[in-house]
């Protein structure tokens, strides 16, 4: 409802209550008039009365002192006619004197019911427009209940249609970000690319430069050559050890990878579980925190492990390359080994990109929900109702934690095994912010 609506319906109740005061004020007033007035029409009366009492007061007393004063002065015959005349005039004097008190009576009991009637009369009138106006404004409160009621599912709906606007805008952000790193790395590699490909035709000159040198020393330079060859075989063979070692190490990662997703993913249960009966979960709280922690630093072993493996299969892919730097115009097999090595790290880049684009994504989540992997591990005491949000504490606080090792080795080329590894524990750490995210919209 608009806020016109609203200010309508308030005047409309302050106009009823003023109405109400004001019937109440006249009802109370024209009482207290009529009142008045009965009061001193009654005060009137009263007067009249002791007037007239005191009247035949008078009357009695010259009606005692009449008799005395004729029968001092005249005969006894005059005397008796004198007391009975005032006798009679006596009598018809109480008599008037009685027909006045009853007359006055009489016209004091008709306005005092008149007075009795016009009060019931007003508190009537009065009770009615009371009740009149306790029902407008009962029926007044029903419709401003009924408005509120109105305004606060309007209020929630404005809210969450502003919630899921939010999240649009932030998914929208996302993808914009995501985009622009992507299109960084694109130029990035364009650049490496137009630097390589500057350096072709140099490296094509000082060839052309070497041939026509060494054509003079064809036979010195044969046996040299025969020379080189044989080292080059020795230097190949040690070269297909170091990557027959790497594959093995690779297969490794792969396992401790495999290992990994599904120790992740019986962590993740076990931090659904939490998040749907946290009463029963919060008893065994501590000992899912020690194994978590536990967990937690195998994975950094483990990760450190990688990091190890891959710098040597990075020092193993130098040296190639060095050996291929040397040999580049003399056996075509070297330059498709450093080719396939070649190949193999820029793959390896691919992934170490992707799964820090994943990594980056999945810390945003976990940074929207507040929550760190540091929180995670110092936390050793057992957790109350209150904090229901540990788990997911623990789980951005592990992800801040695995991130630290990828970040050092973010700006170089990274080694197979490492980039593997973090590729599949943040693919794993990425499902499972999306399944709750889905649960929390839910």
């Amino acid at each position: 409802m608009s806020a016109n609506a609203r200010k309508q319906q308030e005047e409309d109740i302050e106009r009823l209550v003023k109405c109400r005061l004001r019937s109440e004020i006249e009802a109370r007033k024209a009482v207290e008039s009529t009142m008045k007035r009965a009061v001193q029409e009654a005060r009137e009366l009263k007067k009249e009365l002791v007037l007239l009492r005191q009247e035949k007061e008078e009357l009695r007393s010259a009606a005692r002192k009449e008799p005395t004063h004729y029968g001092r002065k005249g005969s006894p015959g005059s005397s008796r006619d004198n007391q009975t005349a005032k006798q009679g005039s006596n009598k018809a004097v109480d008599l008037k004197l009685r027909q006045q008190i009853q007359t006055l009576t009489a016209r004091n009991a008709a306005l005092e019911a008149s007075t009795l009637q016009q009060v019931s009369d007003v508190e009537a009138e009065k009770a009615a427009v009371t009740a009149q106006s306790s029902a407008d404004l009962e029926e007044k409160e029903q419709e401003i209940a009924a408005l509120r009621d109105e305004l606060k599912k309007t209020k929630l709906v404005i809210d969450e249609t502003k919630r899921k606007c939010q999240k649009m805008l932030k998914e929208k952000r996302e993808e914009a970000q995501r985009a622009l790193q992507e299109n960084e790395q694109l130029a990035r590699c364009a650049k490496t690319l137009q630097g390589q490909l500057a350096l072709l035709p140099q490296l094509k000159k000082q060839l052309e430069h070497a041939k026509e040198k060494r054509a003079d020393a064809a036979e010195v330079w044969q046996k040299k050559l025969e020379q080189r060859d044989q080292a080059f075989l020795r230097e190949e063979e040690v070269g297909k050890q170091k990557l027959a070692e790497s594959a093995a190490q690779i297969a490794e990662l792969m396992e401790d990878k495999h290992d990994l997703q599904a120790k992740l993913e019986q962590l993740e249960r076990k931090l659904w579980e939490v998040a749907n009966d946290h009463q029963t979960e919060s008893r065994h709280e501590n000992q899912r925190l020690s194994k978590l922690e536990i967990t937690t630093k195998q994975l950094q072993e483990k990760v450190l492990a990688a990091e190890a493996a891959a710098r040597e299969a990075e020092q193993a892919q130098v040296v190639a390359r060095e050996t291929q730097e040397q040999e580049t115009r003399l056996r075509q097999l070297a330059e498709d080994a450093a080719d396939a090595v070649e190949a193999r790290a820029e793959k390896a880049e691919h992934d170490l990109a992707e799964a820090q684009t994943q990594l980056g994504r999945l810390e945003e989540a976990l940074q929207a929900r507040g929550v760190t992997l540091d929180y995670l591990l110092t936390q050793q005491t057992p957790i109350s109702t209150a904090g229901r949000r540990l788990p997911t504490n623990g789980r951005a606080n592990t992800n801040s934690t695995m991130r630290k090792p990828f970040a050092a080795t973010s700006t170089r080329r990274g080694t197979i095994g490492t980039k593997v590894a973090s590729k599949a524990r943040c693919s794993t750490r990425i499902e499972f912010a999306s399944n709750n995210e889905d649960e929390r919209d839910r």
